[in-house]
């Protein structure tokens, strides 16, 4: 499923989220996340299967942050993916519950299928909105850019959506969904802030 940088810009547009309460955010983060529904497309056409996601953010100075990703997909076909990226990112409160978001870092990013093995390693660059828009529910959306080659998987611009729920001011659980490009990835969430 391709879909162009104009929709996803203009579909992250209109998916602002209207502020809520007053809350701080927290960029102090670990969470996991279960994709069981992955799906990437290939030159062959394309592979289904399920997988994880381990993230972490951490504070290194005012508004910035050191941020790191790992995703492992277990595909149909002995297709095996892995995505691992590392980078910082800086956040700008526009109210008192919605900050602008911005990533960027280096991406690696490798396909496996029997003998076949493939990687590349390349930039990615997103910007995002986060909001609370009840007083325990936050999102989070926007678009990403990863500029990685591999396997038949070009470089390519993501619509990112992301929804929690906050049990605790430490603990929160929600759904998350990349679309567009070559992958596409729906699961659920759990994040532990400290």
């Amino acid at each position: 499923m391709k879909i162009n940088a104009k929709t996803l810009i203009c579909a992250a547009a209109l998916a602002l989220p209207f502020t809520a309460s007053a809350e701080q955010f927290s960029y102090r983060y670990v969470d996991v996340a279960h994709f069981p529904k992955a799906e990437i497309d290939l030159p062959g056409g394309d592979v289904d299967g399920d997988g994880i996601q381990l993230r972490g953010s951490l504070p290194v100075y005012q508004n910035i942050f050191a941020l790191a990703e790992f995703v492992d997909l277990d595909l149909d076909n002995g297709v095996d993916a892995t995505r691992f990226l590392i980078g910082a990112g800086a956040y700008w409160p526009l109210g008192p519950s919605l900050d602008l978001v911005v990533r960027g870092g280096v991406v690696k990013y490798e396909v496996d299928f029997g003998r076949f093995d493939d990687d590349d390693t390349g930039l990615f660059a997103g910007v995002r909105l986060r909001s609370l828009v009840a007083p325990k529910v936050e999102v989070e959306g926007g678009v990403e850019h990863m500029a990685v080659k591999v396997a038949g998987i070009d470089s390519d611009t993501y619509l990112i959506g992301e929804g929690r729920y906050n049990f605790t001011p430490q603990f929160s659980a929600g759904v998350l969904v990349t679309l567009g490009g070559d992958t596409n990835l729906i699961g659920a969430q759990a994040r532990f802030s400290f």
